[in-house]
């Protein structure tokens, strides 16, 4: 722009929208395009809510992180239990879907602890 008053003019409200607005921009695409002769106190409020809120985002993920960690753990630990569970097939035993006793020991276990013929499991799912 030629016109000196203009652009200032122009400077003084992209400023202004800039540091007012800073939640709704992409903070590394703005600082790749701000001129490297602003001041950085010209723009200050922009700095300090990026800053802020990029702390924000990498804190939450790490959380996020965490929390999933975490989950998959339990779930490894509630897996590992339901493998290393015991079950004694006796003659009162029978398959919770064709309600037929077992002639041998090829079974299967669900989560809910109901035993299966390997046959029967295999309809089912």
């Amino acid at each position: 722009c030629s016109d000196p008053a203009l652009r200032d003019t122009l400077l003084e409200r992209a400023v202004e929208f800039l540091n007012s607005r800073s939640s709704v921009f992409n903070y590394s695409e703005v600082y790749k395009i701000i001129p490297q002769d602003w001041p950085i106190s010209l723009i200050e409020p922009f700095v300090y809510r990026s800053l802020g809120c990029q702390a924000h985002h990498y804190r939450t993920s790490r959380i996020v992180k965490g929390l999933s960690e975490l989950e998959w753990a339990r779930m490894r630990a509630d897996r590992v239990g339901f493998t290393k569970r015991l079950v004694k097939i006796t003659s009162g035993t029978y398959c919770a879907f064709c309600f037929h006793p077992f002639s041998d020991s090829n079974c299967s276990v669900a989560t809910s602890g109901e035993v299966y013929h390997t046959q029967c499991i295999s309809q089912i799912t």
